[in-house]
């Protein structure tokens, strides 16, 4: 699979809420400046699990898990990074172009 350009990861980047993706597949609740949900990567009934919109970014607080949408997409989908900057473009509706 070809290297994606660094600008084009930028661009999905910004395209991309993690508010809205996480939620695909999370039940958030807003919660002052974050929304707190069940972590979906080990098995917990209190939230711990914590999205920040501000910073885009995620964190369980039960498991240590974090990081990007990338992030979130790769563990939950058990894909690689570019597969999942793939997902994000497609989602966001950044043109990845062909070598």
């Amino acid at each position: 699979m070809p290297t994606i350009p660094p600008h084009i990861i930028d661009e999905v980047r910004y395209a991309t809420d993690i508010v809205s993706v996480v939620s695909d597949y999370v039940t958030l609740k807003k919660s002052g400046r974050n929304f707190v949900g069940l972590c979906p990567f080990h098995a917990e009934k209190t939230p711990s699990f914590s999205v920040n919109a501000e910073k885009q970014i995620f964190h369980c607080f039960g498991c240590g898990v974090g990081g990007s949408a990338f992030a979130f997409v790769q563990k939950i989908e058990g894909v690689s990074f570019p597969e999942a900057v793939r997902a994000l473009a497609k989602r966001a509706g950044v043109a990845i172009p062909e070598p």
